[in-house]
């Protein structure tokens, strides 16, 4: 039986029939629900691009990144800046349809990656993820300087062709996207490499696996999905502010939902994101002040208690199933060699 990745056990028929029915959810949300109702779910959308991407990088390469924001707050600027030129000051021959703009905007994340990775990559552990936070801090604070093109602290209003229902389903469509890539990625000769190096860099360098170049393929391609996911963002809410969307929260809010979901599988981030979204406006409306403390604590039982996350719990559960334990127990033996009857 073809079955999920990661250890459900869930059959791939049943599997793509759930993806399908969720993405079909997803895309009637616009005709059917109210707008608070699409706020939440393109918000949720863009969190699941965003942990994907810092799962690629953190989970499967081990390469704990501080400095996310930096990408996602730039994809959302250069995405503005080509659908809204002249707000900038920039010529209005920029001007770009807002889908090639949103994947400029991930390009150009993924650019800079290219150009800051083999610095930040001499970097390792706890002083990598420190170089990252720096990174963005850097980088928060040239744009919020930077007026003419960010709009400092008033902020940089966007505009587009496509309002915000067309911008919503460019998000269901990207987060399908990553999904694929990012699945293809893992379960190819690129992904075997990156889980080498985070395992065992040493023991993979011996064997001849280059541990930079899995890391910088890593770096690029997660900063790339997380300038995409700002791109969204931006064209969505119509609106940037550099204190606000290059802010370390999105670095550690993505942190918090692979945490919740299971680093280093491949649905753990979209397990996480469902959860995150749930605790975080069902405390929000309980506790009102007190919800950050209550998330925090809650991510520390789950850290402790629950260390590989919702979705390697429920793979745990799957694997102890009567249903599994019935298979196992009825699976043929090893076959024996007759002996010759002659000896």
């Amino acid at each position: 039986m073809s079955t999920l990745p990661d250890g459900l056990g869930l059959d791939r028929r049943a599997t793509l029939a759930v993806g399908a029915v969720c993405v079909v959810a997803a895309l009637l949300v616009p005709s059917f629900a109210s707008g608070y109702l699409e706020d939440l779910v393109l918000q949720a959308l863009v969190f699941a691009i965003l942990a994907l991407s810092w799962n690629l990088l953190a989970g499967y390469a081990g390469q704990i990144s501080l400095g996310h924001a930096a990408f996602f707050g730039l994809g959302a600027y250069v995405s503005a800046w080509l659908t809204t030129p002249g707000a900038a000051g920039f010529p209005e021959w920029l001007l770009t349809h807002a889908v090639v703009a949103i994947v400029a905007g991930g390009a150009a994340a993924a650019l800079v990656a290219v150009v800051v990775g083999p610095a930040v990559f001499r970097l390792d552990g706890h002083y990598f993820a420190i170089g990252t936070l720096a990174l963005a801090a850097i980088i928060q604070l040239v744009l919020n300087n930077a007026r003419s093109i960010s709009g400092g602290a008033t902020g940089f209003y966007v505009q587009n062709e496509f309002g915000e229902a067309g911008v919503y389903y460019l998000a269901v469509v990207a987060l399908v996207a990553t999904v694929v890539v990012t699945y293809y990625v893992t379960r190819g000769r690129l992904g075997l490499g990156m889980q080498a190096v985070r395992d065992d860099p040493g023991a993979a360098s011996s064997l001849g696996v280059h541990p930079f170049r899995y890391k910088m393929w890593a770096f690029v391609l997660s900063s790339f999905f997380a300038g995409v996911a700002g791109g969204l963002y931006g064209q969505y809410t119509l609106y940037l502010n550099a204190g606000s969307t290059l802010d370390v929260g999105w670095t550690i809010d993505t942190l918090v939902i692979v945490i919740l979901g299971g680093m280093g599988t491949m649905l753990g981030p979209l397990f996480g994101t469902a959860v995150f979204m749930l605790i975080d406006n069902l405390f929000s409306q309980v506790a009102g002040g007190l919800a950050t403390t209550l998330e925090g604590i809650l991510i520390v039982v789950f850290v402790i208690f629950v260390p590989n996350g919702l979705y390697g719990l429920l793979s745990e559960r799957a694997a102890t199933t009567p249903a599994a334990e019935d298979a196992t127990d009825h699976a043929p033996a090893d076959a024996t060699p007759e002996r010759d009857p002659q000896e």
